[in-house]
């Protein structure tokens, strides 16, 4: 019999916005988390999946404020025809005060099943004819792999496993991050590998397995997806696997970066890219015949209403500073008058990048000239 699920992970739900600066900034962002629960929920019942799954990082941390956890429980409790499995993660990971160990979450709300040590891993969906198999991260930090200790029982059709953790790939330095080793689950068998942790998404088949990273639902920074996202998971009945991804994002993060030879440049790029759910962070090059520096601030300030917010802190060039004055009482010294202007002539035509290179090599130059260094 085909299954169908959602696979999902890192809502972050409570997360520490403050460095996004005003208050009706992080009460949008914080929304938008809300509503990319929500609308992966929405889509687990318009698509008739089996169940949700939530592969950490629920939370932000094992402790979010009550008001957090009330939100999520209400939302959760509008879907109660969904079955919802939570594993604990990196942030939210098992311990005997988090919010995950007791039943501060689940309390009155039959469809959420908390995947924590009170749950026996497999755990059997007789009706889907389907195990799900898991360990619930019990630290932040761990060498110890989130599958090493799950085998397959036989006799199931489908037989999926869960994670939070990092896949050791060359170089990326994971040791201590849940490492999964790509040989053992080559030999592991599972038909489906859902992960958590890397917040952008990513599939692998290695040996019979498919594994995921779903992504974040929400972006939270520049350095993840423009668009966050969920899996939907199709597996047949002779074993293959169909992912679908579907946007559950409001607030975008996008960062462009271009070398700018006119001001009308910039104008077209902030036209182009205007989205009132938008984040934008500029990273701008300048031509080294680039002069019109007043008008790149005002460029950006009118094009700020058009973005929720336009992250330009260091966007702005310096103009080159001049090199040192020449001395009166030494203008008729006709050395030292060449060198500043020979210096003079350079600068101009190279980078503003390197004006400080000929500050440097004025103020060196002079001294040698009379006989201070």
């Amino acid at each position: 019999m085909p299954l169908k699920f959602i696979h999902a992970a890192d809502f972050h739900l409570g997360a520490d916005l403050r460095r996004l600066g005003s208050d009706e900034l992080i009460e949008t962002l914080r929304e938008a988390q809300f509503g990319a629960l929500e609308k992966t929920l929405a889509a687990a019942v318009e698509q008739q999946v089996s169940f949700v799954l939530i592969c950490g990082d629920l939370f932000d941390s094992r402790f979010p404020n009550a008001d957090i956890i009330e939100k999520t429980r209400k939302l959760l409790s509008r879907f109660s025809s969904v079955p919802v499995f939570i594993l604990p993660g990196t942030h939210d990971f098992l311990s005997d005060d988090s919010v995950l160990a007791g039943n501060v979450l689940t309390a009155g709300i039959d469809n959420i099943v908390v995947l924590n040590d009170k749950v026996q891993s497999p755990y059997l969906l007789p009706t889907d004819d389907c195990r799900l198999y898991f360990l619930a991260n019990r630290s932040n930090r761990s060498a110890f792999s989130p599958l090493a200790e799950c085998r397959i029982v036989e006799g199931c059709c489908h037989n999926i496993a869960l994670g939070h953790g990092s896949l050791s790939l060359g170089g990326l330095g994971v040791d201590y991050d849940y490492p999964l080793d790509p040989k053992d689950i080559e030999k592991s068998g599972f038909d489906y590998i859902a992960l958590g942790h890397w917040h952008k998404p990513r599939l692998e088949k290695l040996g019979k397995s498919t594994l995921a990273y779903s992504g974040i639902p929400q972006p939270l920074g520049f350095s993840d997806p423009e668009n966050g996202s969920v899996n939907i998971v199709t597996i047949g009945d002779n074993g293959d696997v169909n992912i679908d991804r579907v946007t559950t994002s409001t607030v975008i993060f996008k960062s462009v970066s271009e070398r700018i030879y006119h001001p009308r440049q910039l104008i077209n790029l902030l036209e182009t890219a205007a989205d009132n759910n938008c984040i934008l962070k500029i990273d701008l090059e300048y031509s080294d015949k680039f002069k019109e520096y007043t008008e790149i601030e005002t460029i950006i300030d009118k094009a700020r209403s058009r973005y929720l917010l336009i992250n330009a802190d260091n966007s702005y060039p310096n103009k080159p500073a001049a090199l040192p004055e020449r001395d009166s009482r030494e203008e008729s010294n006709l050395l030292i008058d060449n060198f500043l202007t020979e210096l003079d002539r350079l600068k101009e035509t190279d980078s503003p990048q390197r004006a400080g290179l000929y500050e440097k090599a004025a103020e060196l130059g002079l001294k040698i000239i009379r006989g201070e260094a």
